[in-house]
């Protein structure tokens, strides 16, 4: 964010086209609100959605904010990939002479008749419908699918940790039905809006104070707020706990939608799950002794795996400053880049100044491209490790809705107030309405909001294991 004086203000005046309360602005177009976040571009998550328009809102013209009337978010994925399904037990038997082996799995994804390859790409066809024995836990009676009696299975890649994943499926004549993957595998997934305050109190006396302007940065049309050192404290304030909380908290809510968090008068505080509550759970993980180009390339093919497309795909990685900046030697010293005469990027200025050096913000592997963002709140909650999200935030390929997406109540995504005293916001204003004799005014936020990754398969966790620092 870059804070201008009252002095740069006045030099750079003929570029500036608006200065106004930033209070106001906010009170008369909450959706101005993005412009704002596209300052702090450190703020990740409120950048890859407000910024770039990912806010549901119920308006014709498609723009803006798109609120929903409930702190309730349920919508429903088809998991239209292929995926692993984890081996929970070991297998009993081991198919010799087509006898039947009895694998066990996390969950039921299998049906009658399909076919299911194991790590070693040998294949079994299921011959009954799997049966339940507990939560976590489904037993499917399989045979080795080969013309070789004396064959055994290798047992070794049907045990505990490893996993299959769906081949194809063979009938016989007269069969009774089929089984569609995609749809016997549809989720229902459902998250909560949070709400989010902000507050700050002032006397007069340190009221009467310069102002501080906010540029936008856009050379030649740049846009520049005013607002007083107070308000911007309590918008960095709760820019940076809705961040923080729409990549870290955890929800409160039971499976029956239930808050199981009550202050001391009985009401309830409402905290929905953060993007990385949502994708941990399913996602592919990198637990890595170090960041290397193969651990890169790996994540990369790891997520076109669960995407309808193998190439073409263009994600984001939200990292930490040691991930940004472990990522950035590890291309600075790649091979691929750097001249054999052993010059190494560098550029000559006007001025007649040498730049050397550059910075490395995507890479392109197989076809597939990613960038790369640093996130403040990542960087202070990994300060020891090289942490990294990758998510997929373009919009689906059907229904066309972004992968990532902020969800606020209607009118509600942020409402700001001021209580004035004597004096005024500023401590020295006479003549004015006041709310309070007291010789002090203050500033009020509120805001709801909620992250909500609507399809988690398709991300990945990068974290450094510790025991290196």
């Amino acid at each position: 964010m870059r804070i201008l004086d009252r002095n740069s203000v006045v030099e750079n005046m003929s570029a500036t086209r608006t200065i106004q309360s930033f209070g106001t602005l906010l009170r008369n177009k909450p959706e101005k609100l993005g412009q704002v976040v596209n300052m702090r571009p450190d703020l990740s998550i409120s950048m890859l959605t407000e910024a770039l328009k990912n806010v549901y809102q119920n308006k014709k013209d498609g723009k803006g904010f798109q609120p929903i009337n409930s702190l309730a978010v349920e919508w429903q994925i088809d998991v239209n990939f292929i995926k692993k399904v984890k081996i929970v037990a070991p297998p009993v038997g081991d198919g010799f002479g087509l006898s039947p082996i009895k694998i066990y799995t996390e969950e039921r994804y299998f049906d009658k008749h399909d076919s299911l390859a194991a790590e070693n790409r040998s294949q079994f066809i299921v011959l009954k419908a799997p049966k339940r024995i507990n939560a976590k836990k489904w037993e499917y009676e399989v045979k080795l699918i080969t013309s070789d009696l004396t064959k055994r299975a290798d047992v070794n890649y049907l045990t505990t940790g490893r996993t299959v994943r769906f081949r194809s499926n063979y009938h016989p004549e007269l069969s009774e039905r089929g089984y569609t993957k995609f749809m016997s595998n549809t989720e229902t997934h459902r998250n909560y809006i949070s709400r989010h305050r902000a507050s700050v109190d002032w006397s007069g006396d340190y009221a009467i104070r310069e102002n501080v302007y906010i540029a936008d940065g856009k050379e030649g049309n740049e846009t520049v707020y005013k607002l007083n050192k107070k308000e911007k404290d309590v918008i960095d304030t709760f820019l940076f706990a809705r961040e923080n909380s729409m990549i870290f908290s955890e929800s409160n809510f039971d499976i029956n939608g239930k808050c199981m968090l009550q202050d001391e008068k009985g009401r309830d505080i409402p905290i929905g799950d953060g993007v990385i509550a949502q994708i941990e759970r399913v996602c592919e993980k990198f637990l890595v002794n170090d960041i290397n180009i193969d651990i890169i390339e790996d994540s990369m093919q790891a997520l076109a795996e669960k995407c309808e497309n193998r190439t073409g795909n263009h994600w984001t990685y939200v990292c930490n400053d040691k991930f940004w900046n472990k990522f950035n030697k590890l291309l600075k010293h790649d091979l691929r880049f750097v001249a054999q005469d052993g010059t190494y990027f560098w550029s000559k200025a006007k001025n007649g100044q040498i730049k050397v050096g550059a910075t490395f913000t995507s890479y392109e592997f197989a076809g597939n491209t990613i960038t790369v963002m640093v996130n403040k709140a990542l960087s202070e909650e990994y300060p020891d490790r090289a942490y990294a999200i990758m998510l997929d935030v373009g919009k689906d390929m059907i229904s066309g809705q972004p992968n990532l997406a902020m969800f606020t109540l209607e009118g509600a995504e942020m409402i700001s107030g001021n209580i004035n005293g004597l004096g005024g916001a500023t401590g020295k204003e006479s003549g004015i309405d006041i709310a309070t004799s007291v010789h002090g005014s203050s500033y009020h936020l509120i805001g709801y909001s909620g992250a909500v990754y609507f399809n988690p398969y398709k991300s990945v966790i990068i974290e450094e294991s510790v025991l290196n620092h």
